[in-house]
């Protein structure tokens, strides 16, 4: 994704992301080509990458994204692209 059209957010707002979206999908990240040396997590809608992220250091910074208890983490598969860490639906 070109990040210049990014909006960068310090915390997903989870009812706004269900109000705009299908089904958000929010997509962690390790060192992206877009972001490298950074984790990144960025919504889905469904399947479509959108133009909302979160950006940090540390994967243990970027949680503090992630709305608290009104998502559930599933592991990376290990077909998925290796910068893939962890996705929450």
């Amino acid at each position: 994704m070109d990040k210049s059209a990014d909006r960068i957010v310090k915390r997903f707002d989870y009812n706004r992301l269900v109000r705009q979206t299908t089904m958000p999908i929010i997509t962690i990240f390790n060192s992206p080509t877009d972001y490298p040396g950074k984790y990144v997590a960025r919504v889905f809608d469904v399947g479509k990458p959108t133009n909302l992220a979160a950006v940090a250091g540390t994967y243990e910074d970027l949680l503090e994204a992630i709305p608290t208890g009104q998502m559930v983490r599933l592991e990376r598969n290990p077909n998925d692209d290796p910068v893939i860490v962890e996705t929450w639906v």
